[in-house]
């Protein structure tokens, strides 16, 4: 178990062969976070001198008798392993955390997971974790859009008989969806103002933070948007996590298409995009969760055909560990 400290070209090719890494995982994209925001702390297991797990993390405050997070500044973090990597190897690898949170002094360890369908592995994550002590503290409800990959998916293989009627419509008055890139900025932050000037919220990410990403990552963050004419109508910003799951952030709409059904229009064009792409699962993000539940936000997802999937965080408190 040893910091990061100059082996990013390790890091970078491990999470490239990796079974569980995601884009939320790579350093390029925990860098877009002011110098000054995060301690982080991100460590490398070996063995035999060759790495063997990642775990991006670190503390948002002094690390003295603090606790580890993983992830910070993303979504999902957690170890990422081998495709090969057997259970007896992964209690191991929970353990060394453990014994290393000891020698540092740490007051415990916090892993949040993604859902399930993001690696064939977690399960085995989850049972090492629970095998040495953490303990579920808290789960997201995450609706997952499943896609069928290829020419003969899209998004009617996926929504529901309703909401394909709506596309259907909206294509007829003439709406079409687009994918750009950061040529595509304004016409996206003009829905994405409009939908938080609405809900009289602050969005996780600044407009000068969604212009870095976009430049950081112009194959992997990408903005679509339904046009009717040169009218935005509602955009999407969508990150491509892994080789088979895409994440939506800031479903947006514009003022004054409440009935347009711009929304659903531009989750189905990006269906549409992605099944051509061989990917499997468009992930819309968390609607509930232990402490609230958003009946509104939760009926439209399962309104499109998403099923729910857990992003759970794990827990371990050093005082009174064995």
């Amino acid at each position: 178990m040893v910091p990061l400290a100059g082996e990013e070209p390790l890091w970078t090719a491990f999470l490239a062969g990796s079974a569980n890494g995601t884009l939320f995982h790579d350093l390029r994209f925990l860098r877009y976070h002011p110098e000054d925001r995060f301690h982080f702390h991100h460590l490398i297991l070996k063995r035999e001198d060759k790495p063997i797990a990642l775990l991006p993390g670190g503390f948002s405050g002094s690390p003295e008798r603090a606790v580890y997070r993983s992830p910070l500044g993303a979504s999902v973090g957690g170890l990422v392993v081998a495709p090969d990597v057997r259970g007896e190897t992964a209690v191991e690898m929970i353990e060394a955390v453990q014994d290393y949170a000891r020698e540092q002094g740490w007051a415990g360890v916090e892993l949040t997971l993604p859902p399930h369908c993001y690696s064939d592995v977690n399960g085995l994550i989850e049972f090492a974790l629970f095998s040495r002590g953490f303990y579920l503290a808290h789960r997201w409800l995450c609706h997952m859009l499943p896609i069928i990959p290829g020419p003969n998916g899209g998004y009617e293989k996926a929504f529901r008989s309703r909401q394909i009627s709506y596309v259907r419509a909206a294509r007829r008055r003439g709406v079409v969806g687009v994918e750009k890139g950061i040529e595509g900025l304004d016409d996206f932050l003009s829905v994405f103002r409009d939908t938080f000037a609405r809900h009289r919220a602050a969005p996780t990410h600044t407009e000068d933070e969604i212009r870095d990403l976009l430049l950081r990552f112009p194959d992997r963050i990408r903005i679509h948007l339904a046009m009717l004419g040169k009218t935005p109508m509602a955009g999407v910003l969508i990150f491509i996590l892994t080789a088979q799951v895409a994440n939506t952030f800031y479903i947006c709409r514009g003022n004054g298409h409440d009935g347009d059904r711009g929304a659903t229009f531009i989750i189905a064009d990006v269906i549409q995009r992605l099944a051509q792409r061989e990917f499997r699962y468009l992930d819309l993000g968390p609607s509930a969760s232990d402490l609230r539940f958003n009946k509104g936000v939760a009926f439209f997802k399962e309104s499109l055909g998403a099923i729910g999937q857990c992003r759970d965080r794990w827990s371990w408190n050093v005082e009174g560990s064995c």
